[in-house]
């Protein structure tokens, strides 16, 4: 009888851990979600405010000798159709990611998602804000085939650091970190979620859209307020122990 106890159990704990991967104050939560949307929208009014349209003159003294070389493999051609891709890819990532967060529970779902519309929206003003002050150049504007009216649009100027790396892996994170806190490493979890994200840097890449530093700058960015904010939420109060001839589950109130 003792051992089919054990069964049960170790069959019920990630059911148990389910409920208890992050915990939330919801007053709390709806502060910075408040703060941190007022951010990001009144960037689309400094953005404008900040940043202003390149001469033609400027836009024919750009050089691509001044790049620096680890950032000339961004160099490519325009690519609508790679550009496209890099959203079918960013949209797969956060996708898997939000199907690593669903649960049966109402009150689970509400937390998980409470925390990932925190980490989307930080990763996102702190990107938009950070885009405004550097308006680097995107690598497109070097290509001589496009065409003027592309180049002195503001998104032109938008190129460090890469939005979707950095959303993508900032989604990618918080998919990984809730599915290893239930089922602990897995190989093809961590491949479906990281390899989408990479697929998307690179694209934006491929596609002229951004230099590798933006993506690897966004990459590291997002993740690490992905982390961050996971680490901030999670509940450590059910803790578990694993001997030879036990298992034990307490719960701090």
């Amino acid at each position: 009888m003792n051992r089919i106890h054990l069964i049960l159990l170790i069959l019920l704990i990630p059911l148990l851990l389910n409920s208890y991967i992050f915990e939330i104050d919801t007053t709390e939560s709806l502060i910075f979600l408040t703060t941190a949307l007022t951010l990001d929208l009144s960037n689309n009014y400094f953005d404008r405010q900040l940043i202003e349209s390149p001469t033609e003159l400027e836009l024919n003294a750009l050089n691509k000798d001044d790049v620096p070389s680890f950032d000339k493999i961004g160099l490519q051609s325009y690519s609508a159709v790679l550009k496209d891709f890099s959203d079918y890819s960013a949209f797969l990532t956060i996708g898997s990611t939000l199907y690593c967060l669903y649960e049966n529970d109402k009150k689970v779902i509400f937390n998980n998602l409470m925390v990932f519309s925190e980490i989307m929206l930080a990763q996102s003003t702190i990107c938009k804000w950070t885009k405004t002050f550097s308006h680097r150049f995107r690598p497109f504007v070097y290509d001589d085939a496009i065409s003027l009216t592309k180049k002195v649009q503001r998104n032109s100027q938008h190129s460090f650091y890469s939005m979707h790396s950095s959303t993508v892996f900032s989604a990618a994170t918080c998919g990984y970190f809730y599915y290893y806190q239930n089922y602990g490493h897995n190989i093809l979890a961590g491949s479906l979620l990281f390899g989408s994200a990479s697929a998307t840097a690179i694209l934006r890449v491929a596609s002229a859209q951004h230099f590798p530093s933006d993506v690897i700058v966004g990459a590291v960015v997002g993740s690490s307020i992905s982390y961050l904010i996971c680490k901030y939420h999670h509940n450590k109060k059910l803790k578990l122990s694993f001997g030879f001839n036990s298992v034990d589950i307490s719960y701090k109130f």
